[in-house]
């Protein structure tokens, strides 16, 4: 009789987490370079200024991943052609 409950529990909880699993690969996900959150800016914002840049690199707004792996606008810094 135990191993009756055990194989119908081990069933069923096998049973759910297929629906989950199926339910969760139907969620849509956003395109890659599609914003998550916030507005596209091309520019930063006014009045807004890089911090001072290293010796050889100058900062550029950007918008991609930051060092923290979060996909929002930002200064990089980016190194000097001479």
């Amino acid at each position: 009789m135990t191993r009756f409950f055990l194989t119908t529990a081990a069933l069923v909880i096998l049973a759910g987490m297929s629906a989950a699993g199926a339910s969760a690969a139907n969620i849509t996900q956003p395109a890659p370079g599609t914003p998550v959150y916030g507005q596209l800016s091309a520019a930063p914002p006014a009045g807004m200024v890089p911090p001072p840049a290293p010796a050889g690199f100058h900062y550029e707004w950007v918008y991609g991943y930051d060092h923290h792996a979060v996909y929002k606008a930002h200064w990089e810094p980016v190194r000097n052609n001479s």
